[in-house]
């Protein structure tokens, strides 16, 4: 199932796409995730690069490693699931940046979503991508919230 957010940022492309994509930043602001890692190091994905990414609070039982197959700075990233975890058969998602004026951004993100087992999947992959919507919308809300308190520091 698919799922598409569309949103305007507070700040250029530039600067949300690094407060997103800088792994250690991200976890001052993410309420998703507790942990989010570039296996082999550094704070910055790139094409192949594998991240792991474990979820904060209730989620904290659910993880997953995906691996980068677009790393446009500024502009694009795409990632997918590198393998099942949890209840995640598959997971892929992408996000584009491109300025707006007045400083500010917007910010696409897609993705798509498949619970397992099978069955499972057939009674509550609506509910799952319904839930997934909800959470990535509160992330982007802390996102907005910390590029509006940061502005001074993001401003590119």
């Amino acid at each position: 199932m698919r799922g598409r957010i569309v949103l305007t940022m507070p700040a250029t492309a530039a600067a949300t796409f690094e407060a997103f994509h800088n792994h250690r930043v991200r976890l001052e602001w993410d309420t998703l995730l507790s942990r989010a890692e570039i296996e082999g190091g550094g704070c910055h994905p790139y094409i192949d690069a594998i991240s792991y990414n474990q979820g904060r609070g209730w989620k904290r039982c659910l993880s997953m490693r995906t691996r980068f197959v677009n790393y446009r700075t500024s502009e694009l990233t795409s990632a997918v699931l590198v393998e099942p975890s949890g209840p995640f058969a598959w997971w892929a998602a992408t996000m584009r940046h491109r300025d707006l004026s007045g400083g500010t951004s917007e910010l696409v993100y897609s993705f798509t979503l498949q619970l397992r087992p099978a069955v499972l999947a057939r009674l509550v992959n609506g509910l799952a991508i319904r839930v997934f919507e909800y959470e990535t919308r509160k992330r982007f809300l802390a996102l907005d919230q910390y590029l509006t308190h940061q502005a001074g520091k993001f401003r590119s």
